[in-house]
């Protein structure tokens, strides 16, 4: 910390060294100096005062970075899905819709393609997977990255398309059978297996033929849902008209199952996002001790300031310059940790927690979307714990008798 004024406090436009312009603003430029000059005196300090920071920071931008990433691609998935997704409801909650309805809701007006799902779980080897049974025809407008073929209609060989976490746990390759097994078994044959790059939902699922789901699951007589494509602009009146066609039929448009993926999404977000801004807190104190409370020789270098004629004020401002750029070193750091954390260990420990079912360490790319608010939140949040760490106890030294502060 420099040992010289500001500036000379008989004329305070004039500058303390040699270099500096006289002017207005020749104080604040020394006291900017003053506070570098500090900062890098005392970077190993200050370096292990902002590790709770950091680690905060890198957790709190990695979450929200793979939370929009998530949200980002099932929004994507929904606008390239169905206009409507038809239920039946049993008991208040979705149940097995009936087969024999799907030829009335085929005929009604503006209805131009009608797709019957069934999903279901199955276990392979140790794992649990999701089968999804529709018409293989429905696929081929699909724009899926994937390694082979998608697969077709095939009595004679059942195929099958999988995920790649289940492909690589089941150490599966295109051209392997694979058995399923639930109430009957079947033995199909792997004709694509998703890329790394391709959507998560798709990492552990198996889809087949609709036809094949039926022997699997020997359900003959009901599906999942019903997806249902409309003309252009003729959701919402094909929707009042598949809820009056059956009132056991719950119809969603896409505009309503978007909002329900947002809507979860966000809440998911927030609450690991809260976990990690009680972190960020507690980080407060761990940086106030650090730098302050347990860094003697800095109260002493406060103590000179004020017997060499510094003023509270400038000593204070020099403090609020050093924790501004410490915030900004913070969150520039935390950034680059979060975005190798993402890109080169696919957020490890991070994307289970909000993907159900993947390994605590992923092989598939996991989708994340830095936006220019997360660097704008978190320079917030380090700024925050800085001033709060130390403005404070800067005060009360800099206001406490220079004998006391120097023993």
């Amino acid at each position: 910390m420099t040992k010289s004024t500001p500036a000379d406090h008989s004329n305070p436009t004039t500058p303390s060294s040699p270099g500096d312009k006289p002017g207005p603003w020749s104080r604040h430029f020394n006291l900017i100096c003053a506070a570098i000059e500090n900062l890098t005196r005392n970077v190993l300090v200050y370096l292990i005062a902002s590790v709770a920071l950091i680690t905060g920071l890198t957790l709190l931008l990695t979450t929200v970075a793979v939370s929009e990433g998530l949200k980002t691609q099932a929004l994507r998935a929904v606008r390239s899905g169905a206009d409507i997704y038809c239920t039946w409801d049993y008991f208040g909650r979705p149940g097995p819709f009936p087969r024999s309805e799907i030829e009335t809701l085929s005929s009604i007006e503006g209805v131009t393609r009608t797709i019957p799902r069934i999903i279901g779980r199955t276990q392979v080897a140790d794992e649990l997977a999701i089968v999804v049974g529709i018409p293989l025809h429905a696929l081929s407008d699909e724009k899926l990255q994937l390694s082979g073929t998608l697969p077709v209609p095939n009595p004679d060989r059942p195929q099958v398309l999988i995920g790649y976490e289940l492909a690589r746990y089941l150490n599966l390759n295109v051209g392997d059978r694979l058995t399923l097994q639930n109430v009957s078994s079947i033995v199909f044959q792997v004709t694509g297996i998703t890329k790394t790059t391709s959507s998560l939902w798709s990492a552990k699922a198996i889809v087949c033929d609709i036809n094949e789901a039926v022997i699997l699951f020997d359900e003959p007589n009901h599906v999942s849902d019903i997806c249902l494509y409309t003309l252009t602009g003729a959701e919402r009146r094909t929707q009042e008209i598949v809820q009056r066609t059956h009132e056991r039929v719950k119809a969603q448009t896409q505009e309503q199952v978007r909002n329900y993926v947002t809507l979860g999404m966000t809440l998911r977000e927030g609450v690991f996002s809260g976990f990690f801004i009680l972190a960020l807190v507690l980080a407060i104190g761990s940086f106030s001790v650090i730098t302050y409370h347990g860094f003697a020789p800095r109260r002493r270098e406060i103590a000179l300031l004020k017997a060499e004629g510094w003023n509270t004020t400038e000593i204070i401002e020099m403090i609020v310059v050093e924790n501004t750029f410490v915030s900004f070193l913070s969150t520039a750091l935390s950034l680059i940790l979060a975005i190798i954390w993402v890109r080169i260990f696919r957020a490890a420990m991070i994307a289970p927690v909000l993907i159900a079912e993947l390994p605590l360490f992923p092989e598939m790319d996991i989708p994340a979307i830095f936006t220019p608010l997360c660097p704008v939140l978190a320079t917030l949040f380090s700024l925050v714990v800085t001033m709060s760490g130390s403005i404070y106890t800067t005060w009360r030294t800099a206001t406490s008798p220079v004998a006391a502060a120097l023993q």
